[in-house]
């Protein structure tokens, strides 16, 4: 592992499909958080187009190696990814997110205790497989009435502890079955990371996953710091982002796309999430295949 005292890092990854989104996700960063860290993206499958517009502005791309057979499957290179990082502190942000402002405590919160992870109000045993809990080292009644941590941003100070549980995800992913979903709730790599979050932490402190990961809108709740918009953004909010991944000239907030209804009231929002899951399963019964960690 390279060198990583006193540096800070956002990473990334993207393949094809999500081309557009990465350049926006990097130009919201230098819009509404001029002072960020440096960026680097994985390249888990880019087009050339992509590749080359990054490379014209100076941003940092890696290609993830092939390094093991189910490396591009079950976001196992995600784990990867986390741990190759050269940086003590980084903070990893899937390429379907936008920041709306700055989130400068995020760092803050590395500094002081190691970690930063949100909750996507799901509980574990819905998402965690007992495959997952078998390469984690703990029994399946061992997720029962703990939230998720969701993948999309968490951040972590490479140091101690919370080092030895990124090399301890990376080992249990190598293992396909242990990262891979055996039903459609499943999540892959972020039941691995949640499962050993909560065995060697115990309590883990969890920041608010609507304003650090709202999903509905920029706009959900307020205060909202990141909207995943999972490549929703409209097209002018995504190339006024794209025109932007090396200069800013002040920030800019995106529209709400037309399917997406803000909550009017806290009960409506709280309605939202208690359903949440049976929306999930309702969806996931409509399809046959199971997501696998890469749109191509």
């Amino acid at each position: 592992m390279a060198d990583t005292k006193g540096k800070r890092l956002v990473i990334t990854a993207a393949s094809r499909a999500y081309g557009p989104s990465v350049l926006a996700l990097i130009g919201s960063l230098n819009l509404n958080w001029p002072n960020h860290p440096p960026v680097r993206v994985y390249d888990i499958g880019l087009d050339d187009e992509t590749l080359a517009v990054l490379g014209g502005h100076g941003i940092e791309v890696v290609k993830v190696p092939p390094f093991c057979p189910h490396w591009r499957r079950h976001f196992t290179w995600k784990i990867w990814c986390l741990n190759d990082a050269p940086a003590r502190d980084v903070l990893w942000m899937d390429a379907g997110l936008v920041v709306l402002k700055p989130p400068d405590e995020i760092f803050d919160a590395l500094e002081h205790q190691g970690y930063f992870v949100v909750t996507n109000y799901q509980l574990l045993d819905w998402e965690a497989s007992e495959a997952a809990c078998e390469g984690c080292g703990v029994p399946p009644e061992f997720r029962l009435g703990k939230l998720t941590l969701p993948g999309g941003l968490m951040g972590f100070r490479k140091e101690g502890k919370v080092r030895e549980i990124l090399i301890e995800a990376l080992s249990v992913a190598l293992v396909e079955k242990h990262i891979a979903a055996s039903e459609p709730t499943h999540r892959h790599d972020q039941a691995i990371i949640s499962l050993l979050m909560y065995k060697h932490f115990g309590q883990v402190v969890i920041a608010d996953g609507l304003v650090y990961s709202g999903w509905e809108s920029p706009n959900q709740v307020p205060g909202q710091k990141i909207w995943v918009h999972r490549r929703r953004l409209l097209a002018r909010d995504q190339a006024h982002f794209a025109a932007h991944i090396s200069k800013s000239n002040g920030p800019h907030t995106p529209e709400v796309p037309p399917s997406s209804k803000t909550p009017t009231s806290l009960t409506g929002l709280i309605k939202r999430i208690a359903f949440l899951p049976l929306r999930l399963a309702r969806t996931y019964a409509s399809k046959a295949t199971r997501y696998d960690g890469v749109r191509d």
